[in-house]
């Protein structure tokens, strides 16, 4: 196995078709404990779906026209499995993230900037058995005997920042409903990545393996950012005026 290997799990989930496990029942409870506030009509329930995943956010109006607070949570699961060279591989992407942020509207228009930090569970685990073949980790290669399987896990940093601009206001004079988009990125870090095998390891092997996670280091150096792109579909609680 070399880093080509694993960060070609993000290649090919991007072109094959993925099974969402989707968590519906946020949005009914952000709903029902905003909704006792909710008479001043200073809170909204977002519902977002797009890179982070799909969820729901509440919103708080803090300074009108100008201002809002926003925290929620997004979600999404994404499996695959192939074979090559008498390997099979499997690969699951999880996608966890909590963003709690402020939205600026400087023109006191549709047009605003948003920031603030994402609680980051975002996850990429993989899977290589070879049936008869080899795996090769820092240019050595290694049998079934040898390793058993070989797991991958890819994470990132837990604290992300993000920064990006949106389109949509979530508390507009008059309506109850309204629908945003929202671009920009979030830092999540240098990936790292931690391999481990279901037999015990020999001192060659474990000496193999940290090299080759420091090899998948040196080459995601470059991929800090993760971009976001959403579409969110609101609904303001209480009087509009």
């Amino acid at each position: 196995m070399n880093s080509g290997m694993v960060l070609g799990f993000f290649r090919f989930m991007r072109n094959t078709d993925c099974k969402m496990h989707l968590v519906i029942g946020l949005l009914m409870v952000i709903a029902a404990s905003s909704s006792a506030v909710a008479q001043e009509g200073g809170w909204a329930v977002v519902g977002r779906a797009g890179t982070l995943g799909i969820g729901a956010e509440v919103h708080r109006l803090l300074v009108p026209e100008v201002l809002t607070f926003r925290a929620g949570a997004q979600f999404f699961r994404y499996s695959t499995g192939f074979a090559e060279s008498d390997i099979s591989y499997s690969a699951r992407l999880k996608l966890g993230t909590v963003p709690i942020g402020l939205d600026v509207y400087p023109f006191k228009n549709w047009f605003r900037l948003s920031g603030g930090l994402i609680i980051n569970f975002n996850e990429v685990t993989g899977v290589a058995k070879p049936v008869v073949g080899q795996i090769t980790i820092n240019g050595i290669r290694y049998t079934v005997t040898q390793i058993g399987e070989l797991d991958a896990s890819i994470k990132f940093n837990r604290a992300a920042p993000f920064f990006g601009l949106g389109f949509g206001r979530t508390f507009k004079e008059g309506k109850h409903w309204g629908v945003t988009f929202d671009l920009g990125a979030m830092y999540h870090g240098q990936a790292g990545l931690t391999l481990t095998t279901t037999l015990p390891p020999s001192s060659q092997l474990q000496s193999d393996m940290r090299k080759q996670e420091q090899n998948f280091k040196n080459d995601a150096k470059d991929y800090t950012l993760y971009p976001i792109i959403q579409f969110g579909l609101s609904y303001r609680f209480g009087k509009t005026r």
